[in-house]
């Protein structure tokens, strides 16, 4: 199995180039083989006219007299005229390679990539292919991401060298049905064109073939792990007293929307069932995912079993505890605080509570550590669960003993299509509604020189006692995009705009500690003007925050914009959103139009999944959500849906957990880590 064959089985791999490896995460053969490129250089051939001026070119030449060869500060530059598409004369430029001038005679023919330069008539080669040498010229060159011990064109080589030695040894992973169905090449002809395509159809071809596959391997755990929450478990049936409810209801300051009733009612009875719940309640900005929280650890408390609600950052964690002593504490709840801020003495206090008695405990990831113990965990919620990976929040739950409710919650609306493809394994609740009584947020589009109208409705809500958000896209100046305003340049010129108030800085370069110093700082009132980059964290209630100004708004997406919009309209002003922006036409103007027209998140979803699919929409590098090898959720999720469709329908299939034929993939489901992770 080349899965457990180690990469220096490989030729020429020793203990150096294995040791560069392991720090890019290939550690055996199915590692190496499986490390596809980053991106490829097309180098097509075409004729000299069909480019511009500083474009890099590709063209066939032949070397017209000898090459020549000079020394500038220790570098060598060695020239050539080259005649191209028998017609055109320019001149070759290399440098530091002064052994071509032997290899570059008088009538050789060869195949040159480079920097063209049109003015001056010569190209600044960075590839050369000698037509006459036994190799043949690929038109499309792959692109690794390396090491400084091994960059690119090695890594290539150590590839290519595994391919000769092992690429037959490649198993097939899919059935052949669905291969014929869908017109698959093999995995193992998919593997070899991804690091050497003959061409761009080969290349399509081979992607195709992968993104599938890797789809389909996901779908399949998904499916699994819903099958498996069929599963009884006594321990897990909740029972809630009938008067429960009616008791919660009297303790909020407001009624409870449609939406939120139908999501509590649907937690109530997912607890009331022998099997775990996972549940997925996604909501605008402000439905109020936080209230059904409470709803789910108040009728777990009420059955005698304990919660455990993990956020991602100290501030919120201390938000939705203090916010849960509000609301559950007059209830007789117990609330406890637990982050890595916790002093040693009240930690002790807080864990001792919870080896004992039932309630709720608020934390971060100070929850994950191995002195937390409980006496009986009966429900989890993770808020803004897309910050914290598989891992971490399978590592809380078996903190439950057996295996407790999940209650997931998420403030970015996503199409039911795509919840559907992603969250698989998950129920998904929707809360489509607003609180009753909440003012929804003033948005405006505005040119970058009409500034000062927007400086000036900020200082008029300052002098009321309000705050305001001030966005940026970038952190520092930048030489490409110095038309484009920094957080930096921002805070420097704006403190001087609102002189008289505390303008402050916050960006993702200042340390975990720093960055909660002023974003505590902002949610005390000491700091009246914030100026971000997009760090602002989601779920930060500041009510006094009423003017959110985003410049450059046209590079931030249609979901990023809608998130950032609802970091204001949480208190009982009427807010403002500004968007600053000289974007005009193209998918830009359609999502500063898109916003100022709708606040329903859920509509501002499936506009963003059409305009740009879902990358944006779910924000996937950076989301937790699965990061694959090859499918990419931004232009794959049709890909996905099928995948979604045909794995549901092979577990569905007697033959599949029968017949040797699938004997491969029910060995792959089982034995794959990245499964085996899931399976928890």
């Amino acid at each position: 199995m080349l899965d457990s064959l180690a990469v220096t089985s490989v030729a020429g791999v020793g203990r150096v180039k294995a040791q560069a490896l392991a720090t890019l995460g290939v550690h055996t053969v199915a590692d190496l083989l499986h490390y596809f490129p980053v991106r490829y250089e097309d180098h097509r051939i075409q004729p000299l006219a069909a480019y511009q001026d500083g474009e890099r070119v590709t063209v066939r030449a032949v070397v017209e007299g000898a090459a020549h060869v000079r020394w500038h500060q220790r570098r060598s530059i060695c020239t050539a005229v080259l005649r191209v598409d028998q017609r055109h004369r320019v001149t070759g430029v290399w440098f530091n390679q002064p052994y071509l001038k032997e290899k570059l005679y008088d009538g050789c023919v060869l195949v040159v990539s480079g920097r063209w330069d049109a003015v001056r008539h010569t190209l600044t080669v960075a590839r050369t292919d000698f037509t006459g040498q036994a190799h043949a010229y690929s038109a499309w060159s792959p692109v690794y991401r390396g090491t400084e011990q091994l960059p690119s064109h090695q890594l290539q080589g150590v590839i290519q060298q595994a391919l000769r030695q092992y690429g037959e040894q490649l198993p097939e992973v899919l059935p052949q049905s669905l291969a014929d169905k869908y017109r698959l090449v093999s995995h193992r002809q998919a593997v070899t064109w991804m690091h050497a395509p003959a061409d761009a159809e080969s290349l399509r071809q081979a992607r195709r073939r992968l993104v599938f596959e890797e789809f389909f391997l996901f779908q399949l755990q998904l499916q699994v792990l819903r099958s498996r929450r069929a599963v009884v478990i006594p321990a897990c049936a909740k029972q809630v007293p009938e008067a429960a409810w009616a008791t919660f209801q009297a303790a909020l300051p407001f009624p409870l929307t449609g939406a939120q009733r139908r999501a509590c009612a649907t937690i109530r009875e997912y607890l009331s069932r022998p099997q775990p719940m996972s549940l997925l309640v996604q909501g605008d900005v402000g439905s109020g995912k936080t209230w059904v929280a409470l709803w789910a650890a108040y009728a777990t408390y009420c059955a005698g079993q304990q919660t455990a609600l993990m956020a991602p950052t100290e501030i919120l964690a201390e938000q939705h505890y203090a916010e849960a002593q509000r609301r559950l504490g007059p209830l007789g709840v117990p609330v406890w605080l637990l982050t890595g801020s916790t002093p040693s003495k009240q930690r002790q206090a807080v864990l001792a509570q919870v080896r004992t008695n039932p309630g709720l405990l608020v934390g971060t990831h100070a929850l994950l550590t191995e002195d937390v113990e409980f006496a009986h965990l009966g429900l989890v919620i993770t808020d803004e669960q897309h910050r914290f990976g598989v891992h971490q929040r399978s590592q809380l739950r078996r903190k439950g003993g057996g295996l407790p409710d999940a209650l997931l919650l998420s403030a970015t609306p996503i199409p039911r299509t795509l919840a559907l493809a992603v969250y698989g394994d998950m129920d998904v609740a929707v809360l489509d509604e607003l609180p009753s009584g909440r003012k929804p947020v003033h948005t405006r589009w505005l040119p970058l020189q009409a500034e000062d109208e927007a400086i000036q409705l900020a200082r008029r809500e300052l002098a009321a006692g309000r705050q305001v958000y001030v966005v940026a896209p970038l952190l520092e100046e930048s030489e490409q995009l110095r038309e484009v305003a920094s957080a930096t340049q921002l805070w420097k010129r704006l403190s001087d705009r609102f002189a008289g108030y505390t303008v402050g800085l916050l960006h993702g370069r200042l340390s975990g500690r720093e960055k909660d110093a002023v974003m505590r700082r902002f949610v005390a009132g000491e700091v009246q003007v914030l100026v971000s980059t997009t760090v602002i964290e989601v779920g930060i209630h500041v009510e006094r925050a009423t003017v959110m100004l985003i410049y450059h708004a046209e590079r931030f997406g249609l979901a990023q914009l809608h998130q950032l919009r609802g970091r204001v309209g949480r208190g009982a002003w009427q807010s403002y959103c500004v968007l600053l922006s000289d974007a005009q036409g193209g998918v830009a103007e359609e999502r500063l139009r898109t916003l100022t027209e709708t606040q329903d998140g859920f509509a501002i979803a499936e506009r963003d999944l059409a305009l740009r699919g879902p990358g944006e929409l779910l924000g996937v590098r950076q989301s937790g959500l699965p990061e694959f090898a090859v499918g990419d959720l931004t232009k794959d999720y049709k890909i996905m849906e099928v995948a979604r469709q045909e794995a549901a329908a092979m577990l569905n299939d007697r033959d599949f957990w029968l017949l040797p034929a699938f004997a491969g993939l029910r060995q792959r489901l089982f034995a794959d880590p990245s499964i085996t992770g899931l399976k928890d």
